[in-house]
């Protein structure tokens, strides 16, 4: 089967733009770039100059395979550091995650979400949850909500811990605000990478996380989504936009990222974030089948829903 699908506009693809400006910042030949790729990886062996100039111009497009190794290429060569133009190009991308996360949490999981009206809701409701004025008020939200979502008694973090770990230089947690309303979180903590290996088999309580298990900003550790709950599928997606965006602009200090999910239907849930079963068991204190999963930053970065919807 042939890799590279004919486009009928030849609009550039975010991977053609990409390629073309890496090329351009390292002053290379389409045919020198075919051979740096042929030489990182056997599936560009016969790669050739022909071939670049139909991906720079969008005259065909690689499949998807190939799109996740000149990714993991482009990755490697360090490109969205140290060239601003491949950064902005990459990060647009993202931001454009928005419309088909919204679509695709519409038709998978609204039953998960839930059927709350579809609020205007744009940057402007996204929060930064540890700069927001009422966050104490938030803090309580999200241990309401991940109270009423795990089994009774399981989910045990205090208001002091939660604000304690969300302050961490290196967490993410933001919220999704409007009217005084508390819409939506996303709360991921940079843990230690043995940390994450014993969560992620059970373990560990995950909810036991201190703050000296988290890493330094600049020191590599894997992401543990903590907490994520929007009200409507709209709310939900831009959640997961800015998520993406973080780990993106720091995928260099970033090994992997990891969930914990005590639901039954856990792998339902995070199939499209391309993230692989690590573990599975039943927990017979609190009576709940558990999943582990745990994947590279790359695989979640470049899973096959978000390079077949923007790159």
């Amino acid at each position: 089967m042939n890799d590279n699908i004919m486009h009928k506009d030849t609009t550039v693809t975010t991977i053609g733009k990409l390629l073309n400006k890496y090329r351009e910042h390292h002053n290379l030949t389409q045919q020198e770039l075919a051979q740096q790729l042929s030489a990182y990886c056997y599936d560009f062996k016969n790669l050739n100059s022909v071939t670049i100039s139909r991906w720079e111009t969008g005259t065909t497009t690689p499949g998807c395979n190939k799109k996740q190794q000149l990714l993991h290429f482009l990755v490697s060569t360090q490109c969205f550091h140290r060239i601003s133009e491949c950064y902005e190009i990459a990060k647009s991308a993202y931001e454009s995650l928005f419309a088909p996360l919204s679509k695709l949490f519409n038709r998978n999981y609204q039953y998960l979400i839930g059927n709350f009206p579809e609020f205007k809701i744009d940057h402007s409701n996204i929060h930064p949850l540890t700069e927001f004025p009422n966050k104490s008020e938030h803090y309580e939200h999200i241990i309401d909500i991940e109270t009423a979502t795990n089994v009774e008694g399981y989910y045990s973090v205090t208001k002091e811990r939660l604000r304690t770990l969300c302050e961490h230089p290196s967490s993410f947690s933001i919220i999704c605000e409007r009217k005084k309303q508390h819409l939506g979180h996303f709360v991921m903590f940079k843990v230690k990478n043995d940390v994450a290996e014993e969560i992620v088999h059970h373990k560990r309580k995950e909810y036991t996380v201190t703050p000296a298990d988290l890493c330094r900003p600049d020191e590599k550790g894997t992401y543990y989504i903590h907490a994520l709950y929007g009200k409507n599928p709209s709310i939900a997606a831009w959640l997961n936009v800015y998520a993406y965006l973080h780990l993106f602009e720091h995928i260099e200090h970033i090994d992997n990222v990891m969930i914990f999910s005590s639901r039954k239907d856990g792998p339902q849930l995070t199939k499209d974030y391309g993230i692989e079963l690590i573990k599975k068991g039943y927990n017979d204190f609190f009576g709940f089948e558990w999943h582990g999963f745990m994947s590279p930053v790359e695989k979640i970065l470049f899973s096959d829903m978000v390079v077949k919807r923007i790159f």
